[in-house]
């Protein structure tokens, strides 16, 4: 019989154990719930990541009337598109090959300020050569050269700034233009719809 009898006692003893386990499991569990709602205190969710307000390569679809502006931020090597003030897109750029304010002709310097686009020209035929050896290079430009009016800033001692495309995809996120902002071709043809004559451009370090 003692076999018998040591069975049973194990058959009677493992359903209050695991009862009293259970027991112990959910005190704990309302004990630390007390302890976060103490003196009123409840415990907050964790903070949700801020939406994004500019995806690289899109454009966000907002609501018209459109007010549309460009944004250059230097030190970022990025231009956004805005709509009412607020970035609806961003693309990488390149810069011109020396930091700072532009003070004269030829200085390499990309110019800060703002500016308003005076015209959009077709420059897919356009060449350069930026004497670096390699000679004309045809197509220089990309599809399209968006020319900013920088008179009120150069008093007539430069002009020719723009944003366009290039040749070289590589250049990009890099100092590397004559004083212009560069845009990869593809990216280019994305910004071109939204900009019209008379767009306020800003180019801030």
């Amino acid at each position: 019989m003692g076999k018998y009898h040591d069975a049973y006692q194990k058959r009677r003893w493992k359903g209050p154990a695991w009862g009293v386990f259970f027991l112990l499991v959910l005190l704990l569990a309302v004990g630390s719930g007390i302890k976060g709602c103490r003196n009123g205190q409840k415990a907050e969710p964790a903070a949700a990541p801020p939406a994004e307000t500019a995806v690289t390569g899109d454009v966000r679809q907002t609501p018209e009337p459109h007010d549309y502006a460009l944004l250059i931020k230097k030190g970022e090597f990025t231009l956004y598109l805005l709509d009412h003030g607020e970035p609806v897109a961003k693309w990488p750029v390149a810069l011109g090959k020396n930091p700072g304010q532009k003070q004269v002709s030829g200085d390499m310097k990309t110019p800060e300020g703002t500016f308003p686009v005076d015209e959009i020209i077709d420059a897919s035929s356009w060449s350069h050569d930026f004497h670096d050896g390699k000679g004309v290079i045809q197509h220089a430009y990309g599809p399209w050269f968006i020319s900013l009016d920088t008179r009120n800033l150069s008093k007539g001692k430069w002009d020719g700034i723009g944003i366009h495309g290039t040749h070289d995809p590589a250049s990009i996120g890099t100092r590397a233009s004559e004083g212009c902002i560069r845009l990869e071709n593809g990216n280019l043809q994305k910004l071109k719809p939204y900009v019209k004559v008379g767009m306020k451009v800003t180019v801030e370090e």
